[in-house]
């Protein structure tokens, strides 16, 4: 694909398994900008393990979209966007379509790939793009964190925030999690946290544990880490409280997918599933 954005495999993947989501607006120009060859052979072998994953994905992603529309939707004046470890996710693009005058500006962090991720938005959503800064950030580092969000110089602790924490629950201990979610409290617990995480394997049915343990360590491999960060929900309260957090609630794959597709056909009860998403007030 001549000119376009080439992805790692695990990122490549996780957006091949999204793609139905980004078939129009903005996102879906981003979208035709992404080489996702990387990930073929992760998808095969994923298929391998259960073909219809692509389903986990769009729930969780559909989820967090119609979730944190919802805040921007309810918040009192202008908002802001945080989009933490935001890798090649266009959540940015669909928001600002949904929100062009209600959305003040967003922020994007992560390790890599940033300024080309800015250039597409330039490319494909130019009005869009003026309201995004895509920085580079180490969340293993939250001093430099919180300097590449302030260094924006868009960045106001007083506007109310919707803080966008995808995909990232997974490889962080939950101390670090924690501290980073941390640096957006308000005393008026103004702001949105969303994010998703796995459950322990005790928590899931039987029959169902060796979708995630197949899937997970298939993606253990490739990004060369051993150990994968779970949370039941007890622990996922107390990661978040220790943030700032309080009116926690988690949201299982039988609820996402019965708002997405109006049935539930993946996961016809809460206990089939093994990714949860959770939202609270900070």
């Amino acid at each position: 694909m001549a000119g376009s954005l080439e992805l790692e495999p695990t990122a490549a993947l996780v957006m091949e398994w999204a793609k139905d989501l980004y078939r129009t607006g903005s996102a879906s120009l981003f979208y035709s900008q992404l080489d996702l060859s990387a990930g073929r052979r992760m998808k095969q072998e994923c298929d391998s393990i259960c073909p219809w994953y692509s389903q986990v994905m769009m729930n969780r992603k559909w989820f967090i979209r119609h979730f944190s529309s919802g805040r921007i939707s309810a918040a009192d004046g202008p908002c802001q966007v945080i989009i933490i470890a935001a890798g090649k996710s266009p959540i940015a693009l669909e928001l600002l379509d949904i929100h062009p005058e209600k959305i003040a500006s967003v922020i994007e962090t992560d390790i890599t790939g940033m300024e080309e991720k800015h250039r597409i938005y330039e490319a494909v959503a130019p009005n869009a793009a003026k309201k995004i800064r895509c920085v580079r950030a180490d969340l293993f580092d939250r001093e430099e964190t919180e300097n590449a969000i302030a260094g924006t110089g868009i960045f106001n602790p007083d506007r109310p925030s919707v803080i966008v924490f995808e995909g990232i629950s997974y490889y962080l201990p939950p101390a670090l999690s924690s501290a980073v979610l941390s640096l957006f409290a308000s005393r008026s617990r103004q702001n949105t946290v969303i994010l998703d995480s796995l459950l322990p394997c005790r928590l899931v049915r039987d029959d169902r544990q060796y979708i995630s343990r197949g899937i997970w360590r298939i993606i253990h491999r490739d990004c060369n880490f051993r150990n994968t960060i779970t949370y039941s929900p007890d622990e996922m309260e107390t990661m978040l409280s220790r943030a700032g957090c309080d009116r926690v609630r988690h949201h299982t794959m039988h609820e996402m997918e019965r708002l997405r597709t109006g049935r539930n056909l993946f996961f016809p009860a809460p206990d089939y599933g093994w990714i949860r998403i959770s939202t609270a007030r900070l």
